[in-house]
């Protein structure tokens, strides 16, 4: 469900590990709570760079979904 132009297979497995399934679930709870949630002390911070493609992921897929 998370497949979408912007992200790629590492970052769509670490989300759903993360029990963000959807674009809808990754816009509910908001960019920068994933992001946070994902840089926790003793995880990879590399998940901080990843902030603008989630948000510009996200923006795609709320703008082809009309939300």
């Amino acid at each position: 469900m998370l497949k979408t132009p912007g992200l790629g297979p590492i970052v769509i497995e670490r989300l759903e590990a993360a029990g963000i399934s959807s674009m809808a679930t990754l816009h509910r709870l908001g960019v920068e709570t994933v992001v946070c949630a994902l840089c926790t002390p003793g995880t990879n911070l590399a998940w901080r760079n990843r902030r603008n493609a989630l948000q510009q992921a996200l923006t795609s897929y709320l703008h082809r979904s009309g939300a």
